[in-house]
């Protein structure tokens, strides 16, 4: 909206006339917006502006949510692979979220200030209108299954809802009321398709060898056997490399290898540096940078779940 354009006397959220009938979109979430404009009960010198987002359907009916629960955590570092196995076995279940609305998110101004200095009104309405989008797309984020965590997309969501919000402001979309009578059904299926950790953990079933997949599983890491060393990976972000002398099991280094993507999934350097103490351990302490030997028993507990 331009700020010199001639501004509605009114937030138009009830205008007779709507082109459109809109809702909005964060995730699966999907909201109506209302806005109304009205003489303040507090200041009758002021006006008063509310914002609220309703979702279109009150109550999400979410089949099959146990696996992307686990997904997530193992993604995030929570979980173990074993236990993404172990819920994808488990009989399908349904869970019934309800979502409240978000707001209202109010604020008030001089009718005065609308007519006389009409930048700086465009400007209030426009730092309000950024501010409830974000706290609509905060709120949302409450919910994971539903609201992807890039903060990139949802920096997105903010500005579809900042653009629906004026849309309504302008009379140019109408909200329709709420479903309260039935469920949005949403099928939460297929947790591993597209999400690159869970690809990469599919990778090392094929790669590796039966025993070591189930280390893999239980305790994040692999450990290979390649002359008189054990080389242990851990399943982490950049995560050193143990060397174990296989006879005595004491440690004798640990190796930093980077690859090139910093973008790598965990499981996808697993791979690589498996690869590469199977096969050619001496190019992994060619490439690798050489710390401290690892502390501890080589039978010991496996490490913590990351931070």
């Amino acid at each position: 909206m331009d700020a010199t354009a001639s501004v509605p006397t009114a937030v138009h959220a009830h205008a007779p006339y709507f082109p459109r009938r809109g809702m909005i979109r964060t995730g699966y979430l999907r909201w109506e917006i209302d806005a109304d404009d009205a003489r303040s009960t507090l200041d009758l010198s002021a006006r008063e502006v509310r914002f609220r987002a309703r979702p279109s359907y009150r109550v999400v009916r979410m089949k099959n949510v146990a696996p992307q629960a686990a997904a997530e955590r193992f993604v995030r570092g929570e979980a173990s692979y074993e236990d993404v196995l172990r819920t994808q076995d488990r009989p399908v279940a349904e869970i019934d979220v309800t979502v409240p609305d978000v707001g209202p998110h109010v604020f008030r101004y001089s009718a005065s200030d609308r007519d006389k200095l009409p930048r700086f009104w465009m400007e209030k309405l426009q730092r309000e209108v950024s501010a409830f989008a974000h706290e609509v797309v905060r709120s949302a984020s409450k919910f994971p299954q539903m609201v992807i965590e890039s903060p990139a997309l949802r920096a997105g969501y903010a500005r579809l809802v900042e653009y629906e919000t004026f849309r309504v402001i302008e009379g140019k979309s109408r909200p329709n009321p709420t479903r309260e009578d039935e469920p949005m059904r949403l099928e939460v299926s297929g947790a591993g398709s597209g999400v690159p950790e869970l690809v990469a953990a599919e990778l090392v079933r094929d790669v590796v060898e039966p025993k070591e997949f189930d280390e893999f599983c239980r305790f994040d890491r692999v450990t290979v056997c390649h002359g008189d060393r054990y080389y242990r990976i851990p399943r982490r972000p950049h995560a050193l490399i143990e060397v174990w002398n296989a006879k005595t099991l004491r440690g004798e280094a640990r190796l930093c290898v980077v690859f090139q993507d910093p973008g790598m999934p965990p499981s996808d350097e697993v791979v690589m540096k498996y690869l590469l103490a199977k096969h050619q351990p001496d190019l992994l302490w060619q490439v690798g940078v050489k710390f401290n030997p690892p502390t501890g028993r080589f039978d010991g507990a496996p490490p913590r779940r990351w931070q």
